[in-house]
């Protein structure tokens, strides 16, 4: 399983913290967010693709929107606003 975490306004839309998928890639992964928080479309998920603004960061390594990003078991999606950053 995939853990992604949710904050700001992904968070408040999604009335979550966290949320654990079934994915091998970030794309399915997104899709399967969607999917489990409807409220995150398209806002945030739009089709299993990340909308304009919005980045992930992968185990706390790698900021990514690449939706081929392999996904292990394990691994932890974090989502946030790209104007989040510090």
């Amino acid at each position: 399983m995939v853990t992604i975490e949710l904050y700001g306004v992904a968070r408040l839309r999604a009335r979550r913290e966290t949320i654990e998928v079934a994915a091998r890639s970030l794309g399915e992964a997104l899709s399967a967010l969607g999917v489990a928080c409807p409220a995150l479309e398209p806002l945030i998920v739009a089709g299993g693709r990340l909308a304009p603004g919005w980045l992930v960061a992968l185990n706390g390594a790698q900021i990514t929107a690449d939706l081929e990003t392999p996904l292990g078991d394990g691994d932890v999606v974090v989502l946030v606003s790209a104007d989040a950053g510090g």
